[in-house]
């Protein structure tokens, strides 16, 4: 990964912060170094149906012992609709019970350090720009492909939020009559494939494999997977008409040929046009993405240029 571009905001690149990625089943953590470097990584269990405050209390327990090393600041990463000057969790976070309401900085006030909040998928935008697939793109959109679709919004540098926060949501988006979603994420090729194949349990790995092994029923359901999955793109490409697209998530694992079959798919819905200044790649700031995009969006906060 490439340092810190000093352009961006003023840091000595050895300042660590203690960056959180709070998820549904995991909370990461670790100490992130500005020159983009990740020193230190944990995490724990959310457990989420135990509620907000048993998994701050033990979060907290998790990271003192990182202030050892002295961090200028808390970088946190989150998921649900978040109120990026308080911290407050505004909704979609279901996962953790009693979650929404939760003004996140109060909670890591004790730490006597500057905080910042940030909706996860925003995270993974911030951290493709710095040092992933778009370091050289000045304004993307990035998709994370899984249970759901997510999306970040990133316009010369700096996230787009929309008026309420919640800009990026376009998993709500409705493609033929369907909730995008439900028919475009990985849980919707399950599910599709279940409906073509029923008496098995798929999941999108095995849905893939069975087409790789020629199972034509399997190549069908994946055919009109990436049908509803390019129809909901090429709707954002030519909304944005971003720089590029950037797509992670659980769908990284296939690699070039998941970029290869998609953007054969791309070019026969969208314009000449808008399909050849468009690239659509994969995701590429690794595993700690979520980390990495919270410390980028502190720097920006509390180190601007």
């Amino acid at each position: 990964m490439s340092a810190v571009d000093p352009t961006r905001f003023k840091a000595r690149p050895d300042e660590l912060v203690i960056a959180i990625d709070v998820g549904g089943t995991r909370v990461k953590y670790g100490l992130v170094a500005l020159d983009g470097s990740v020193k230190e990584t944990g995490a724990i269990d959310t457990l989420g149906p135990q509620g907000a405050g048993q998994m701050m209390q033990r979060l907290h327990d998790a990271i003192r012992p990182l202030l050892a090393q002295q961090p200028v600041g808390i970088a946190i990463s989150t998921l649900g609709i978040i109120d990026p000057d308080n911290g407050e969790i505004h909704g979609a976070a279901e996962a953790i019970r009693d979650y929404q309401g939760q003004i996140i900085k109060l909670c890591f006030e004790p730490f006597g350090l500057p905080v910042t909040v940030e909706n996860d998928v925003n995270c993974v935008a911030l951290a493709e720009g710095w040092l992933g697939a778009g370091k050289d793109m000045n304004s993307f959109i990035a998709l994370t492909l899984g249970t759901g679709i997510g999306g970040g919004i990133v316009i010369d540098k700096h996230l787009y939020r929309g008026y309420r926060q919640a800009a990026g949501e376009w998993g709500y988006m409705i493609i033929e009559g369907q909730i995008w979603e439900d028919v475009a994420s990985l849980r919707g090729l399950a599910t599709l494939a279940s409906q073509q194949m029923p008496g098995e349990t798929w999941t999108a790995r095995r849905v893939f494999e069975a087409s790789d092994n020629g199972n034509a029923t399997a190549a069908q359901v994946i055919h009109r997977w990436y049908q509803y999955l390019a129809t909901g793109l090429g709707n954002l490409i030519y909304a944005f008409n971003p720089e590029g697209v950037i797509l992670g998530g659980g769908i990284s694992g296939r690699g070039e040929r998941f970029e290869t079959e998609l953007r054969s798919y791309l070019q026969t819905i969208l314009r000449p046009d808008f399909f050849r200044m468009t690239p659509c790649v994969l995701a590429s700031a690794g595993n700690h993405a979520g980390l990495l995009g919270a410390t980028y969006n502190w720097a920006q906060v509390h180190r601007p240029a």
